[in-house]
């Protein structure tokens, strides 16, 4: 079965028109750029901020937002931001929003040293922690030990889901039952690479801003650590090199890469898990997905338009324009039966 076939079914499945974008926003690049500023309804304030502390000492921060009649034993939504996010990230606050809505208890996990964790963690996060998300997942699980979760990643944060869910295989961690990625650059290289190239280093500028930021951040918040030097030519490929090579272990970028992607963890996931990308995301390389060996329990949909993260344009209702989030929503409807 063709990929066309294979979204074709998870479409019907869900009873979802196929994704039409908005006259003004035909392009990745605008998808992705309107995707990022369309006015949102944002999430409430957190509840609370729950801190984790780490096998080597470092401490993740969790934002919660828990609905009035949610009740222990009832499903977790754990989501995980992409590069330079946090849980105020505009995708986290409209899949918090909407989950809390249905009743959901809500975390919004911080990767290290994002958000309210800066200062909090000396070692910087990449796109093969898997690790961490699974020291949150036994968290809840002692916290609340009889609440399924379901782990939402979007980009960055989408390849780790994926990474973890594929290492675990038949036994997930905690009380993972479900995973959901949005635009993860599940071939790393590839993603690295077309980030680089002329037509979107517009986005490669956005994420070095950011990037440099935190990396003079760190350096601050830890005089005693060992220095590394900060790219005079700044690239999200030269970053790569030190936060995820020289500083996470890394022998090479090309260890970094076969060992991270999601794309060689994908075959060995077991449990539900829904992949949603697009041809046409000027951040990510989503060609593997057209050829990416899959179970039966994971449905992918790859769409020629919709950006990164982005997916506005029409929906089944009349005031959904956030395609994505809807198409979400239907799959966890059919499959978890939320």
């Amino acid at each position: 079965m063709g990929i066309e076939d294979r979204v074709e079914r998870v479409l019907r499945k869900l009873k979802l028109n196929k994704f039409y974008p908005f006259p003004f926003a035909r392009s990745g690049f605008w998808q992705t750029v309107y995707g990022s500023h369309w006015p949102i309804m944002k999430a409430s304030k957190p509840d609370g901020f729950h801190h984790i502390m780490l096998d080597d000492g470092d401490i993740l921060v969790v934002a919660e937002n828990r609905p009035p009649e949610w009740q222990p034993g009832q499903r977790i939504m754990l989501l995980v931001h992409g590069l330079t996010g946090c849980y105020e990230s505009t995708y986290m606050q409209r899949m918090c929003r909407r989950m809390h809505k249905k009743g959901f208890l809500v975390l919004r996990l911080n990767l290290r040293f994002s958000g309210p964790g800066r200062g909090l963690a000396r070692k910087a996060y990449h796109a093969g922690v898997s690790e961490d998300t699974r020291e949150v997942l036994e968290w809840i699980k002692l916290k609340f030990p009889n609440s399924p979760v379901t782990q939402i990643g979007f980009s960055l944060g989408g390849n780790v889901t994926l990474k973890m869910a594929g290492e675990d295989g038949s036994r997930p961690s905690g009380n993972l039952d479900s995973v959901v990625a949005v635009s993860p650059p599940i071939d790393l290289e590839a993603s690295t690479l077309r980030m680089a190239s002329p037509e979107n280093q517009f986005f490669e500028r956005f994420f070095v801003k950011y990037l440099l930021r935190d990396a003079r951040l760190m350096l601050e918040a830890f005089p005693d650590m060992e220095p590394f030097a900060v790219p005079t030519e700044p690239t999200v490929h030269a970053f790569e090199e030190i936060f995820a090579t020289q500083r996470a272990g890394f022998k090479s970028k090309r260890e970094y890469y076969d060992k991270c992607s999601s794309m060689h963890f994908i075959p060995d996931i077991k449990i539900p898990t829904l992949i949603l990308s697009s041809i046409d995301d000027p951040v990510v390389d989503a060609h593997a997905l057209v050829k990416v060996e899959h179970g039966k329990n994971v449905d992918i949909i790859l769409t020629d338009k919709g950006g990164h993260v982005g997916f506005l344009g029409f929906g089944t209702t009349y005031d959904e324009v956030r395609w994505s989030d809807q198409a979400v929503a239907r799959w966890l409807e059919d499959t978890v039966a939320i």
